[in-house]
């Protein structure tokens, strides 16, 4: 590798360094460095990384063995992604080329969910979100009713960028929505940059938090589907970013900023609830912290700090805004939000609580009935607790007082921990979920710790820490990151294509349930329909059909699930809503589901196939009549009338 000169790290210039003090990367003496790779080393390595990922998906479409298709996915990304990594974050690299790389690097974490499904809905939430936008393009109107996902109906923003940029483009609507989100998933690394930038006072800090924020566990994958979290948490990204620059600016400008700010805040609010959520969390973590330090300091100092205070109240003003701005959306546009939140926190909390308690054995088992190869499951267990490694770094150089933070700073560290505070909801079923989506948020503050440390470590640091700075050891950390992060985030079935695979919301879909649902609409229209969690996917998106939901009080799943009719109670709540139609899959009598289960959580024969007798009975019961046939799939149509007017508690 060729040694050439290049300037000092930020904390090599002083023995304690005040973090929010101008960048002096262009001023301090020069040192020998690794060189960055060159424009054509780092493009080429990232296009041929992109073709042998693509070649992993191959393999696994063929059914190729998982340790194949793994190790060939790691060869490609990695191949594609150090490269990029090592010219961003090399000392000698000037801002322009940041800019650059991190564009890059962009592309590089949207190719793999790209590649996954590229013309086609294939994640649980993509099937929703495409069927909204696909109705709000035909109606002319947004604001339409979801049967995948029914709060979807009261956050339009999604649909409405993805129909604009239809509109305008000529795309259709699916390619319309993949481009809405790879230029959304870009723009907000270009916001962490200059989060990054502002408050560590450094671009290459910036861009280091950037390339850290983009391999966070749901970035990759999930945060790059078609969704409005994949959109909303980009605004999110946005509002810090511009707060952030518009409290430490002291010009004219600094109101055009907040209005900015305020205008991509109302964009996050329109597009997603939780992100909203997790905006209010994280501005009120930072105002919280840095008015508790700032009152301290001023106690300390005897007053003074009219600038502190300017930036401070900039930060309130946006707090209140924000707060405004989501509690007009939810009284005045989605009243239903709150009632659709409430359960998941409250669930995941008790869960915990029964883990911990009397029913151990209620809790998840991770990475059950997964095929990981054992390195990315070690390297998932292991990615908190290098994480863990750098925070304890910088409470040593926090500590020591090689490093300062601003009261801004400090809001943003601590709102980072809350992704060590989420970790054990990972083992409660209903907080499992909660606890991934809030990884993407946290891991805005996870980004800057990591970028300080990296940046303004100290010089005089011990002996064995100096191994742990060089180059190769770099890369391999940040290697074992990356796979660690990936690793945690989604499952197999949603990362890689496969053979038919029942029971998942990705690899159970198929052109015969496709046909079947269009086939459905052309001749009986928009009707009311009970299916299967993963046939129905199909049937509302493209069939549009309005499925039901089943639950302990609708427990839909009787009419598959049970070798015994269904109770009046059942046909009467079937009846008066209208459902008239049943589609079963026949595969669920042939494999036990890969999610465990064929009718959401509550299914009573949870982990086990349909028995084909309950199946095949369904040919010569009264109430249901077959309509539609093809290798797999049958429609029946329901009378269940008769055994609706039948007294309840009889059968």
């Amino acid at each position: 590798m060729t040694i050439v000169a290049a300037p000092l790290d930020l904390a090599d210039s002083a023995e304690t360094r005040d973090i929010g003090t101008p960048d002096p990367e262009s001023l301090v003496p020069y040192r020998r460095t690794w060189r960055p790779p060159a424009w054509p080393l780092t493009i080429g390595a990232a296009a041929i990384g992109i073709i042998v990922i693509g070649l992993s998906y191959r393999l696994s479409a063929q059914a190729f063995p998982a340790d194949v298709y793994y190790l060939v996915f790691w060869i490609g990304m990695l191949g594609a992604l150090l490269p990029a990594t090592l010219k961003l974050s090399a000392v000698g690299t000037d801002r322009t080329a940041r800019l650059w790389t991190i564009l890059l690097i962009g592309v590089l974490t949207a190719v793999p969910k790209f590649l996954r499904n590229p013309g086609e809905p294939r994640y649980h939430d993509e099937y929703a979100h495409w069927r909204e936008a696909v109705d709000a393009a035909s109606a002319g109107q947004l604001f339409r009713p979801n049967t995948v996902i029914p709060i979807v109906q009261y956050f339009p923003g999604t649909s409405a960028l993805t129909v604009t940029t239809h509109s305008f483009s000529g795309l259709s609507i699916w390619a319309a929505g993949a481009l809405v989100v790879l230029l959304m998933h870009i723009l907000g690394l270009f916001a962490m940059f200059l989060l990054g930038e502002k408050l560590l006072s450094s671009a290459r800090a910036g861009a280091i938090a950037a390339l850290i924020y983009g391999i966070n566990p749901s970035a990759i994958y999930f945060d790059t589907q078609y969704a409005y979290e994949s959109i909303a948490i980009n605004f999110f990204l946005w509002t810090l970013a511009l707060t952030t620059i518009a409290a430490r600016d002291t010009s004219r400008r600094r109101w055009a900023f907040v209005a900015t700010a305020m205008m991509t805040a109302f964009c996050c609010v329109v597009v997603h609830h939780l992100s909203t959520v997790f905006l209010i969390l994280a501005m009120s973590t930072v105002v919280a912290t840095a008015t508790v330090r700032t009152l301290l300091l001023s106690r300390r100092s005897g007053g003074g700090g009219g600038s502190i205070r300017g930036e401070l109240l900039t930060w309130w003003l946006m707090w209140t805004a924000v707060l405004a701005i989501a509690a007009g959306w939810v009284i005045f546009a989605a009243r239903p939000t709150l009632v659709y939140l409430e359960p998941y926190f409250g669930n995941s909390v008790d869960q915990l609580q029964t883990m911990t308690t009397e029913k151990p054995d209620t809790g998840r088992q991770l990475l059950a009935a997964n095929v990981q190869p054992m390195w990315e499951q070690l390297l998932t267990a292991a990615a908190p607790l290098l994480l863990a490694g750098v925070v304890i770094a910088a409470a040593m150089m926090l500590r020591r007082r090689q490093i300062r933070l601003d009261s801004t700073t400090w809001g943003f560290v601590v709102f980072g921990l809350f992704y060590f505070a989420s970790l054990p909801f990972i083992l409660a079923p209903s907080g499992a979920e909660g606890a991934r989506r809030s990884w993407g948020f946290a891991y805005v503050g996870v980004a800057l710790i990591v970028a300080m440390v990296v940046v303004h470590r100290p010089q005089n640091r011990p002996r064995w820490l100096l191994a742990t700075q060089r180059v190769p050891v770099l890369v391999t950390l940040f290697a074992a990151l990356v796979v660690g992060n990936v690793g945690g985030g989604l499952n197999d079935p949603y990362r890689f294509p496969s053979p038919f695979r029942w029971g998942t919301d990705t690899n159970s879909a198929s052109d015969e349930a496709r046909t079947v649902a269009r086939d459905l609409n052309g001749e009986v229209g928009r009707v009311r329909v009970v299916s299967d969690s993963y046939t129905r996917l199909q049937l509302a998106a493209y069939g549009g059909m309005i499925l039901a939901a089943p639950s302990p009080g609708f427990p839909a799943w009787q009419l598959v699930q049970s070798s015994e009719d269904p109770s009046p109670e059942l046909a009467g709540m079937l009846v008066s809503s209208d459902y008239n139609f049943l589609v079963v899959d026949v595969r669920m009598g042939e494999e036990a589901p890969f999610n465990g289960h064929n009718f959401g959580e509550n299914d009573p024969l949870r982990g086990r196939a349909t028995p084909m007798t309950n199946l095949t009975r369904l040919d010569s019961v009264p109430w249901a009549t077959r309509v539609i046939t093809t290798e797999h799939l049958r429609v029946y149509r329901l009378d269940l009338m008769p055994i609706a007017m039948q007294p309840r508690g009889t059968s």
